[in-house]
């Protein structure tokens, strides 16, 4: 009788398990925190807004037992929870196992310079019992919803990659989310400023321009007259031109790149607020 009770515990554990991730965002409770203690967004201010700019303390985490402790918590649980399925759940828990294992490589590695010295194709992310690429999760998962704002949500560990959201992406709330995302990111001149009349874009647009005529969109152009700011709409001269920085995305190069461009740019009026 006894044996019969537990195996009915471990049938409910891992039935409970199986839904978990889709279901409650306590999933993410350890990465949650892991943001909460090492995120540091920075606000900035310029002639198209105000925005922020992640940097993390690679640091600090790699040194404090307690981070430490929630990196191997929250790798326990990705090894046995069973994906959503439900797209937008998908959509949510893709992006955060994606940035979460991104931050674990750069711990693992640090101190490093650049996320390039790691690279995307190392097969070792676990999601219930399959090992992954950061590149399988980007490439075959995440970009095949066709939902070009998620070049905006999944971060790359570098100055020049969209800011790092420093919250946990939820199923319920993706939509709103990506949307913010993208419109914080399109005021930072690091992905889009008008300089001499022509409108400079980040590199992504270049990269992926296949992606962004899909999930309702026409195109480089219609994105960036959805939600940029409305100066820099309506450009006919759109150059995808701006140098990606794959510096690490530490406060001091954060912070470093940012009185770059304002020195560069003065038009800009760009200034740590």
């Amino acid at each position: 009788m006894k044996k019969i009770i537990a195996a009915f515990y471990i049938i409910f554990f891992i039935t409970q398990q199986a839904t978990f991730a889709e279901t409650d965002n306590t999933f993410w409770e350890s990465y949650q925190d892991i943001l909460n203690s090492a995120v540091t967004v920075n606000t900035f201010t310029s002639i198209d807004g105000e925005f922020g700019h992640a940097s993390v303390d690679y640091e600090k985490i790699k040194n404090d037992s307690e981070l430490q402790e929630k990196i191997s918590l929250q790798l326990e649980k990705l090894k046995t929870v069973k994906a959503p399925e439900e797209e937008k759940h998908k959509l949510a828990f893709w992006i955060n196992a994606y940035n979460f294992f991104t931050i674990v490589d750069v711990v693992n590695n640090y101190p490093i310079a650049s996320m390039k010295k790691i690279g995307w194709k190392n097969k070792h992310h676990q999601v219930e019992g399959t090992l992954y690429r950061l590149d399988d999760i980007e490439h075959n998962i995440i970009r095949p919803l066709a939902d070009p704002r998620i070049h905006f949500a999944i971060n790359c560990a570098s100055v020049g990659c969209p800011s790092l959201k420093a919250e946990i992406f939820d199923g319920n709330q993706i939509d709103t989310q990506l949307d913010k995302v993208v419109a914080n990111a399109l005021k930072n001149p690091l992905h889009l400023r008008m300089i001499n009349n022509k409108l400079n874009t980040t590199q992504l647009f270049k990269w992926f321009s296949k992606d962004f005529e899909s999930g309702g969109y026409k195109g480089v152009a219609d994105f960036v007259n959805r939600f940029a700011p409305e100066r820099l709409k309506n450009t006919r001269q759109i150059e995808k031109k701006i140098k990606y920085d794959w510096n690490l995305n530490t406060e001091q190069n954060v912070l470093k790149k940012m009185k770059e461009l304002g020195t560069k740019f003065p038009e800009l009026k760009l200034k740590k607020k």
